[in-house]
């Protein structure tokens, strides 16, 4: 790998256009591809060109390269948002993707070329975790800045592999911090020809072969369970908001509810209903279900002059309100600005405002349920309380504004890694699909597949165990990645 590219080096241009491309391969690791060995070796050359750069400016082109090729590839399937349902033309469609890319790469990867600027001679392995340490601080920033953005974490992969039993201790982003170790190890016998050490961190590669778990879950059959009904709609989104369609979105949903009033608890998509919860047609709604079992529903809350993404037992006062937007879609960043330029930045319920932290649970009979509303399951930092306190969690989400992408797949990777960093259970349900149920070692029991109208029947099981994670083990990646970036600098001022 290093004389190829040691060639491309010498072409400033072509190596950049090359970093690109590489850093789109990575999306072939995520589902639904989940190519994984892909990950590995594009991380391994973007720590190689980074390290290996000229100067920190030339280092600083290489990360963002790489990074913008990542962000492009991995959350291009957005432009079906902007353009198809956000009304805009292709060209301004292509340029907000765009930008978006740049916007990412900048923030979250480019940053990386720091390394470039501090010259250290600790041993190889040291200097492996240092590196380690740098991209996993990247990455918890993705929680933080621009309102959030904890997508295409390259610890997801680690799924339906040996590198799976690391997710329940550290976490998806401790998972990742393995992944940066391994490549960065690699990257580094390149640039330094240890090839001992070489074939170690090519060894350790081995973690990413397939491993299916097989655990029949036993011991949650002797534990309570649900009978649970999601229902998929697969309605047409345009035709939401336009009057008289609640008559046909209503009838959708009550006819499959009515069908199956034999099972404890209901679950309706993400805001069905193009109407508030304190709608006189809310009370005529559930007049039409109301001898059936009960119904968990997104739904439209409005209190003290704020509108909310809100997810409601029908029928109760039990609400969870949604905490982390969607970044135009439910909220418009710098809104004074952008605001009516374009159709995109007007799209209905784009003025939402966030839930609170720490919300109470859902109760159903005995059962204490976590609501998630689509963007939150990507925040597992933000549910630390209520996931110790939870039986299981449910998910729902209105995925149809992704179409036919890979989005869906990438949104259900997620939650899967998310059931099993928690240890529960988790009940999925969407109004396009992926619905699913997950069980509580991220394997799929259950699922409806994208784009299908119906239903979906199946248990859904009580744990109370808390994962380690989720006892202290969120805490090991972020202090130890601080231990090591504080005590390579403090060694080098000390020098």
């Amino acid at each position: 790998m290093a004389s190829p590219l040691k060639q491309i080096h010498k072409a400033p241009f072509i190596s950049y256009i090359f970093l690109g491309f590489i850093g789109a391969l990575s999306t072939l690791a995520f589902s639904p591809f989940d190519i994984k060995l892909i990950i590995p070796l594009t991380l391994a050359i973007l720590i190689y060109s980074t390290v290996n750069s000229k100067n920190f400016i030339d280092a600083f082109k290489c990360a963002f390269s790489w990074g913008f090729g990542y962000w492009i590839s991995g959350t291009g399937w957005l432009i079906v948002s902007i353009y198809y349902y956000g009304n805009t033309n292709i060209i301004i469609s292509t340029i907000i993707i765009i930008l978006m890319g740049i916007l990412l790469s900048a923030v979250f990867i480019a940053p990386f070329a720091a390394v470039r600027l501090i010259q250290f001679n600790q041993n190889i392995f040291v200097k492996s975790m240092f590196l380690a340490s740098f991209l996993t601080i990247l990455e918890l920033s993705r929680f933080l800045l621009l309102g959030g953005f904890p997508w295409l974490l390259p610890g997801l992969v680690f799924l339906d592999t040996f590198g799976q039993a690391t997710i329940p201790i550290f976490g998806v982003y401790g998972a990742s911090y393995i992944i940066y170790f391994f490549t960065s190890l690699i990257a580094l016998c390149i640039v330094e020809k240890k090839k001992n050490f070489l074939f170690l961190g090519i060894l350790c590669l081995s973690i990413f072969l397939p491993y299916q778990n097989n655990q029949n879950n036993q011991k949650e059959a002797l534990n309570e369970n649900l009978n649970l009904l999601i229902i998929q709609p697969s309605l047409n989104p345009f035709e939401k908001y336009k009057a008289g369609s609640h008559v046909t979105i209503e009838d959708a949903l009550v006819n499959i509810t009515n069908k199956n009033k034999n099972t404890d608890l209901i679950i309706w998509p993400e805001s069905p209903l193009p109407y508030l919860n304190s709608n006189p047609k809310m009370g005529q709604l559930l007049a039409r279900i109301e001898d059936g079992p009960k119904v968990l529903s997104g739904s439209w809350q409005y209190e003290n002059n704020n509108l909310y993404n809100s997810m409601s037992i029908l029928g109760t006062h039990q609400t969870y309100l949604k905490r982390h937007l969607v970044p135009f879609g439910e909220y418009v960043p710098f809104e004074d600005i952008l605001r009516g330029l374009i159709d995109f930045f007007n799209m209905p319920m784009s003025s939402l405002s966030p839930g609170g932290a720490n919300q109470e649970l859902l109760e159903f009979r005995n059962f204490r349920i976590l609501g998630m509303i689509c963007f939150d399951i990507a925040f597992p930092l933000s549910y630390l309380k209520e996931i110790r306190k939870s039986d299981f969690i449910v998910n729902i989400s209105n995925d149809t504004w992704f179409g036919s992408s890979y989005g869906p797949y990438q949104h259900l990777q997620i939650v899967r890694a998310r059931a099993l960093e928690s240890n529960k259970w988790i009940a999925r349900g969407t109004s396009d699909g992926i619905s699913t149920i997950v069980d509580n070692n991220g394997t799929i029991v259950s699922i409806l597949e994208k784009g299908i109208s119906g239903s979906l029947n199946a248990d859904i099981y009580k744990t109370s165990k808390t994962s380690v994670f989720y006892l202290y083990g969120y805490l090991i990646s972020p202090i130890l990645s601080l231990i090591m970036m504080m005590s390579v600098l403090v060694l080098k001022f000390r020098k």
